[in-house]
Protein backbone atom coordinates (compact mmCIF):
# COMPACT_ATOMS: atom_id res chain seq x y z
CA UNK A 1 0.00 0.00 0.00
CA UNK A 2 1.63 3.18 -1.18
CA UNK A 3 2.26 5.89 1.94
CA UNK A 4 -0.23 8.89 1.92
CA UNK A 5 1.89 11.89 0.58
CA UNK A 6 1.48 14.83 3.78
CA UNK A 7 -1.04 17.76 2.79
CA UNK A 8 0.37 20.38 1.12
CA UNK A 9 0.34 22.75 4.27
CA UNK A 10 2.29 20.21 5.98
CA UNK A 11 5.03 20.28 3.59
CA UNK A 12 5.30 23.71 3.06
CA UNK A 13 5.54 24.17 6.65
CA UNK A 14 8.38 22.11 6.86
CA UNK A 15 10.13 23.23 4.13
CA UNK A 16 9.74 26.76 5.85
CA UNK A 17 11.40 26.11 8.50
CA UNK A 18 14.41 24.67 6.40
CA UNK A 19 14.13 27.75 4.87
CA UNK A 20 14.40 29.97 8.27
CA UNK A 21 17.23 27.65 9.42
CA UNK A 22 18.84 28.28 6.39
CA UNK A 23 18.42 32.26 6.73
CA UNK A 24 19.92 31.84 10.46
CA UNK A 25 22.95 29.47 9.22
CA UNK A 26 24.11 32.02 6.16
CA UNK A 27 23.98 34.32 8.77
CA UNK A 28 26.40 32.60 10.70
CA UNK A 29 28.66 32.48 7.39
CA UNK A 30 28.77 36.37 7.28
CA UNK A 31 29.50 36.61 10.63
CA UNK A 32 32.62 34.27 10.35
CA UNK A 33 33.29 35.73 7.86
CA UNK A 34 33.64 39.14 8.78
CA UNK A 35 35.67 37.48 12.14
CA UNK A 36 37.93 36.22 9.21
CA UNK A 37 38.94 39.07 8.26
CA UNK A 38 39.45 40.50 11.52
CA UNK A 39 41.63 37.88 12.67
CA UNK A 40 42.94 36.70 9.63
CA UNK A 41 43.46 33.06 11.11
CA UNK A 42 44.16 30.58 8.82
CA UNK A 43 42.04 27.90 10.92
CA UNK A 44 38.83 29.65 11.01
CA UNK A 45 39.08 30.71 7.11
CA UNK A 46 39.68 27.39 6.57
CA UNK A 47 36.58 26.20 9.02
CA UNK A 48 34.74 28.65 7.33
CA UNK A 49 35.32 26.84 3.75
CA UNK A 50 34.66 23.22 5.22
CA UNK A 51 31.22 24.59 6.21
CA UNK A 52 29.82 25.38 2.93
CA UNK A 53 28.97 22.05 2.52
CA UNK A 54 26.36 21.47 4.75
CA UNK A 55 24.85 24.85 3.29
CA UNK A 56 24.86 22.85 0.04
CA UNK A 57 23.24 19.61 1.62
CA UNK A 58 20.13 22.10 3.13
CA UNK A 59 19.89 23.62 -0.51
CA UNK A 60 19.53 20.41 -2.00
CA UNK A 61 17.42 19.36 0.86
CA UNK A 62 14.60 22.22 0.09
CA UNK A 63 14.74 21.53 -3.50
CA UNK A 64 14.15 18.03 -3.09
CA UNK A 65 10.98 18.55 -1.09
CA UNK A 66 9.73 21.61 -3.64
CA UNK A 67 9.78 19.29 -6.63
CA UNK A 68 8.51 16.40 -4.98
CA UNK A 69 5.90 18.37 -4.06
CA UNK A 70 4.88 20.16 -7.21
CA UNK A 71 5.12 16.48 -8.77
CA UNK A 72 3.08 14.18 -6.11
CA UNK A 73 0.56 17.33 -5.02
CA UNK A 74 0.77 19.68 -8.13
CA UNK A 75 -0.15 22.84 -6.17
CA UNK A 76 -2.35 25.33 -7.66
CA UNK A 77 -2.72 29.11 -7.33
CA UNK A 78 -0.62 30.40 -3.91
CA UNK A 79 0.65 27.27 -2.48
CA UNK A 80 2.58 26.82 -6.13
CA UNK A 81 3.79 30.35 -6.04
CA UNK A 82 5.14 29.53 -2.64
CA UNK A 83 7.04 26.24 -3.74
CA UNK A 84 8.34 28.12 -6.17
CA UNK A 85 9.78 31.00 -4.05
CA UNK A 86 11.06 28.52 -1.51
CA UNK A 87 13.12 26.87 -4.38
CA UNK A 88 14.19 30.54 -5.59
CA UNK A 89 15.30 31.75 -1.95
CA UNK A 90 17.27 28.24 -1.08
CA UNK A 91 19.08 29.13 -4.33
CA UNK A 92 20.13 32.63 -3.54
CA UNK A 93 20.74 31.92 0.58
CA UNK A 94 22.94 29.31 -1.25
CA UNK A 95 24.56 31.54 -3.44
CA UNK A 96 25.04 34.00 -0.21
CA UNK A 97 26.84 30.90 1.56
CA UNK A 98 29.40 30.66 -1.47
CA UNK A 99 30.64 33.86 -1.02
CA UNK A 100 31.02 33.91 2.62
CA UNK A 101 33.35 30.60 1.91
CA UNK A 102 35.02 33.30 -1.47
CA UNK A 103 35.62 35.51 1.30
CA UNK A 104 37.21 32.90 3.60
CA UNK A 105 39.80 31.90 0.44
CA UNK A 106 40.45 34.90 -0.34
CA UNK A 107 41.89 35.85 3.10
CA UNK A 108 44.23 33.36 2.65
CA UNK A 109 45.60 34.73 -0.01
CA UNK A 110 46.08 37.68 2.21
CA UNK A 111 49.48 38.60 4.09
CA UNK A 112 49.35 40.38 7.56
CA UNK A 113 50.08 43.99 6.90
CA UNK A 114 47.48 46.49 8.72
CA UNK A 115 44.39 46.73 6.40
CA UNK A 116 43.06 50.29 7.82
CA UNK A 117 44.13 52.10 5.12
CA UNK A 118 43.09 49.69 2.29
CA UNK A 119 39.12 49.85 3.01
CA UNK A 120 38.54 47.90 6.27
CA UNK A 121 36.70 50.14 8.45
CA UNK A 122 34.09 50.40 4.85
CA UNK A 123 33.89 47.14 4.51
CA UNK A 124 32.86 46.14 8.24
CA UNK A 125 30.37 48.71 6.99
CA UNK A 126 29.40 46.77 3.80
CA UNK A 127 28.84 43.58 6.32
CA UNK A 128 26.65 45.03 8.66
CA UNK A 129 24.23 46.56 5.53
CA UNK A 130 24.59 42.74 4.61
CA UNK A 131 23.56 41.69 7.70
CA UNK A 132 20.74 44.01 7.64
CA UNK A 133 19.32 43.03 4.46
CA UNK A 134 19.52 39.44 5.15
CA UNK A 135 17.33 39.75 8.55
CA UNK A 136 14.87 42.46 6.91
CA UNK A 137 13.89 39.77 3.92
CA UNK A 138 13.97 36.94 6.62
CA UNK A 139 11.27 38.80 8.45
CA UNK A 140 9.60 40.01 5.31
CA UNK A 141 8.69 36.33 4.03
CA UNK A 142 8.15 35.28 7.61
CA UNK A 143 5.42 37.82 7.90
CA UNK A 144 4.64 38.21 4.32
CA UNK A 145 5.42 42.00 4.39
CA UNK A 146 6.02 43.66 0.76
CA UNK A 147 6.69 46.72 2.62
CA UNK A 148 9.44 45.85 4.47
CA UNK A 149 10.81 44.53 1.01
CA UNK A 150 11.26 48.35 -0.20
CA UNK A 151 12.95 49.07 2.95
CA UNK A 152 15.66 46.03 1.75
CA UNK A 153 16.12 47.43 -1.61
CA UNK A 154 16.83 51.22 -0.20
CA UNK A 155 19.39 49.15 2.08
CA UNK A 156 21.16 47.78 -1.69
CA UNK A 157 21.40 51.22 -3.03
CA UNK A 158 23.43 52.23 0.15
CA UNK A 159 25.64 49.05 -0.33
CA UNK A 160 26.07 49.94 -4.12
CA UNK A 161 27.64 53.35 -3.07
CA UNK A 162 29.52 51.99 -0.35
CA UNK A 163 30.97 49.86 -3.09
CA UNK A 164 32.14 52.07 -5.60
CA UNK A 165 33.71 54.26 -2.41
CA UNK A 166 35.74 51.29 -1.86
CA UNK A 167 37.15 50.60 -4.92
CA UNK A 168 38.16 54.06 -5.69
CA UNK A 169 40.01 54.20 -2.20
CA UNK A 170 41.74 50.58 -2.94
CA UNK A 171 42.74 51.63 -6.65
CA UNK A 172 44.18 54.84 -5.64
CA UNK A 173 45.89 53.22 -2.55
CA UNK A 174 47.07 50.41 -4.99
CA UNK A 175 48.31 52.73 -7.43
CA UNK A 176 50.51 55.10 -4.78
CA UNK A 177 52.28 52.39 -2.92
CA UNK A 178 53.07 48.78 -4.95
CA UNK A 179 53.22 47.06 -1.45
CA UNK A 180 49.01 47.34 -1.43
CA UNK A 181 48.46 45.63 -4.50
CA UNK A 182 48.39 42.27 -2.83
CA UNK A 183 45.88 43.02 0.02
CA UNK A 184 44.27 45.83 -1.77
CA UNK A 185 43.09 43.55 -4.75
CA UNK A 186 41.95 41.33 -1.68
CA UNK A 187 40.02 43.99 -0.43
CA UNK A 188 38.80 44.88 -3.54
CA UNK A 189 37.03 40.92 -4.21
CA UNK A 190 36.48 40.66 -0.82
CA UNK A 191 34.06 44.32 -1.60
CA UNK A 192 32.61 42.82 -4.49
CA UNK A 193 31.49 39.28 -2.74
CA UNK A 194 29.65 41.71 -0.13
CA UNK A 195 28.06 43.76 -3.03
CA UNK A 196 26.56 40.53 -4.91
CA UNK A 197 25.46 39.43 -1.28
CA UNK A 198 23.13 42.83 -0.99
CA UNK A 199 21.86 41.62 -4.70
CA UNK A 200 21.05 38.22 -3.85
CA UNK A 201 19.01 39.40 -0.69
CA UNK A 202 17.47 41.73 -3.08
CA UNK A 203 16.53 38.82 -5.22
CA UNK A 204 15.18 37.48 -2.36
CA UNK A 205 12.73 40.26 -1.71
CA UNK A 206 11.51 40.39 -5.24
CA UNK A 207 10.43 36.53 -4.50
CA UNK A 208 8.77 37.68 -1.62
CA UNK A 209 6.61 40.01 -3.41
CA UNK A 210 5.85 36.82 -6.04
CA UNK A 211 5.23 34.69 -3.11
CA UNK A 212 2.81 37.03 -1.41
CA UNK A 213 1.42 39.49 -4.12
CA UNK A 214 1.97 37.36 -7.13
CA UNK A 215 3.65 40.02 -8.81
CA UNK A 216 6.84 40.10 -10.57
CA UNK A 217 8.92 43.20 -9.49
CA UNK A 218 12.31 44.21 -10.05
CA UNK A 219 14.05 45.97 -7.74
CA UNK A 220 17.91 46.07 -8.47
Amino acid sequence: MDTPHPPIDSRKARIDAHIDNMFGEVKDRLDRALDCLTRREAGACEALIRADVALNEEHRRIESDCLEAIACQQPVAHDLRDVIAYMRIAEELERIGDYASDIGATILGMDDTDLGHLGLPEVRIMADLCQRMLSQVRQAHAEGDTDLVLRTSALDDELDARMLGVKQGLLEAMRADAANVRNGSCMLWIAHNLERCGDRATNIAEQVVFRVRGQIVELN
